[in-house]
């Protein structure tokens, strides 16, 4: 929790610093730390009074003081300046999509721009374009973050709310007094934002429960304290609600905590026309008034005669329908994955060598990995020139060679450029196992551009996947303009898979897209697009989107033993078939 605390710390220090404008080596070097501290499994405060604290790769003498600073007095005390400097308002509007802290920097110091309410005067009196180097786009651009911001309100992404119900659930099983802890909620069901974390507890001793819980450091302030029931703030901001109940009220809970309303809806009429009466105590039979407190979900949606629904298909849609009828699919799950077919090296803008990646592959159980660096438009991210990829396809080589790890297929993330061209020739495409065609520039284009631009990179022969179709990041950036509909009927049409891109910024495609495209036949893979060895873990967030999309194995390309999945990139190529 304290490793947590203090990363989140450490990211606030960085916009703080972007905002001053101070030197974006040392900004950079706060967000690398923050990401260190996060994946650190030993507790900071042990490694700041052992003093290995430097041990942690990012971590440099600077950055160690302030730690351990923040471990003994609860706060760093350059932090605290910034803040008196700064107005800490300023931080909601750096996370508007379309500001961020270098055009926040601006916005304050020129137009005393200091909060959202700010930002909105400014821009309905039409300032912000009076500024060099803004415009009526810039301000276009603002309002859709604006709108975009205010519908996230109260949201919090998936991928910041579960770890923090997960360390919560982890701490209560540790107390003596609780046999059963779980994640419930929107969390449970893989939703990609939450309202909040609901958690379920069998305990014999509410009040102890209740006791050490609110006593914890993740804990910001205490909301309500009941008998049955503790909410509480954490200080991420995100609001934690636990239930405690009886051993024997356990699973009736745990399912009916996990949602959804309309699910709940569907299924108390079912059981109804069966006798039945279900809540969160169990299930009452009505003739005979006896309660039945079932072992396992399983045994609940038995007794009402129905196979075990999984949480991530609880939307109140057509599951009850489909399991009625004995039509529910035998969703993908983790250990059907074979490899992940978009992960990033240290030969472009990754951090870790190709040999790290292909050891934490096969130890993560895959078979193969796609090696897929950015091209050599995407300077940003160290794109790479034709000779890069041939000295890159030379080091893959004896990598495998070696056999210490997954099979590497040698990759590339081709950039779809505005003109609806391809970063590299078709002479340089073929040589690759695998290409992934992305858009990263041109994101304001018109539908009719941006289809275009899609088109022709699906046409193309190497062309296997399309990556982050929508190009949306989750409250920051709204999807750019495409016609999704249409775009699965290309993917169709040409043989080219659609990317589940797993980074939880990401989520790309989202779950609805994920869920036409396998009813309409398209190959999905679900990828990481991982940049370091702890991004393979996002896997997981894919596989949710995938789950509650409905997706079974056999639409997802990267289940494809390696034999399968070589036959699958061939048949696009000159001489292969489409529809094979």
């Amino acid at each position: 929790m304290l490793n947590r605390q203090a990363a989140d710390l450490l990211l606030e220090l960085a916009a703080l610093l972007e905002i001053k404008g101070e030197n974006p080596f040392k900004i950079r070097a706060y967000r690398r730390a923050a990401t260190a501290l996060e994946a650190v499994e030993e507790d900071i405060a042990l490694l700041a009074k052992t003093g290995r604290l430097q041990e942690i790769e990012g971590i440099g003498k600077a950055i160690n003081d302030k730690i351990v600073e923040y471990v003994n007095t609860g706060t760093i005390s350059v932090f605290e300046r910034l803040k008196a400097e700064i107005p800490e308002t300023l931080l909601e509007v750096t996370q508007v999509p379309g500001v961020g802290p270098k055009l926040a920097q601006r916005l304050y110091y020129e137009l005393g721009v200091e909060n959202i309410s700010d930002l909105r005067t400014a821009l309905a009196a039409q300032r912000i374009r009076t500024l060099k180097g803004l415009g009526e786009k810039t301000e276009a651009k603002i309002a859709t973050g604006l709108a975009l911001h205010a519908e996230n309100q109260g949201r919090t992404p998936l991928f910041i709310a579960s770890p923090l119900a997960y360390e919560v659930v982890a701490f209560l099983r540790r107390l003596p007094s609780v046999t059963h802890a779980e994640v419930a909620g929107s969390i449970r069901r893989m939703r990609e934002t939450v309202g909040d974390a609901d958690v379920v507890v069998a305990t014999d001793d509410f009040a102890a429960v209740a006791r050490e819980l609110t006593q914890q450091t993740l804990v910001k302030h205490v909301l309500a304290q009941g008998d049955t029931k503790v909410s509480v703030i954490l200080h991420s901001g995100l609001q934690l609600d636990v239930r405690m109940v009886a051993q024997g009220a356990f699973v009736s809970a745990w399912h009916h905590f996990t949602g959804s309303k309309g699910h709940h809806e569907k299924l108390r009429h079912l059981a109804l026309m069966r006798g039945y009466s279900v809540s969160e105590y169990g299930l009452l039979h009505k003739e005979t008034g006896r309660r039945i407190e079932p072992a396992s979900e399983k045994d609940l949606y038995a007794l009402l005669g129905l196979p075990y629904i999984p949480p991530e298909l609880r939307e109140g849609t057509s599951e009850i329908t489909a399991a009625v009828a004995d039509r529910l699919p035998n969703l993908v799950e983790s250990a059907d994955i074979r490899g992940d077919l978009h992960v990033h090296s240290n030969w472009s803008d990754g951090v870790v060598t190709l040999a790290q990646i292909a050891e934490e592959a096969q130890r993560r159980g895959f078979e193969y990995v796609g090696i897929c660096d950015h091209s050599r438009s995407l300077a940003i991210a160290n794109g790479l020139s034709e000779q890069d990829l041939m000295e890159r396809e030379k080091e893959i080589a004896q990598v495998n060679e070696r056999g210490e790890g997954a099979i590497l297929l040698s990759g590339i993330e081709v950039d779809i450029l505005t003109d609806g061209s391809l970063d590299f020739p078709d002479a340089v495409l073929a040589r690759h196992d695998i290409v992934i065609a992305s858009i990263h520039s041109g994101f304001q284009q018109s539908r009719e551009q941006l289809m275009r631009r899609m088109q022709r990179a699906m046409a193309n022969p190497y062309v296997h996947v399309i990556g982050h179709p929508t190009g949306r990041m989750i409250g920051r950036r709204a999807a750019y303009d495409v016609d999704v509909e249409e775009l699965i009927r290309m993917a169709k049409e040409t043989g080219t898979a659609l990317e589940i891109n797993a980074s939880p910024y990401r989520l790309d495609l989202n779950d609805a897209y994920a869920k036409a495209a396998g009813e309409a036949g398209v190959l999905l893979a679900i990828n990481t697009d991982a940049h370091d060895l702890d991004e393979f873990g996002h896997l997981h967030y894919g596989l949710g989107v995938a789950r509650r999309a409905w997706l079974q194995s056999e639409n997802i390309v990267n289940c494809y033993t390696l034999a399968e999945l070589r036959r699958f990139l061939q048949r696009k190529r000159p001489g292969g078939r489409v529809d094979g």
